[in-house]
């Protein structure tokens, strides 16, 4: 049965990688972005 969970828990791990990937990815480009902004 463990054969069976395995997939799950490694489709988990994926989800969740690629939830923080949508979060984290629009962030660092919109403070990459402003940093290039003139600051006047």
């Amino acid at each position: 049965m463990s054969e069976e969970n395995h997939p799950q828990e490694e489709d988990g791990a994926v989800d969740a990688m690629a939830a923080i990937a949508i979060v984290v990815i629009p962030v660092v480009a919109v403070v990459y972005w402003l940093s290039g902004l003139p600051s006047s």
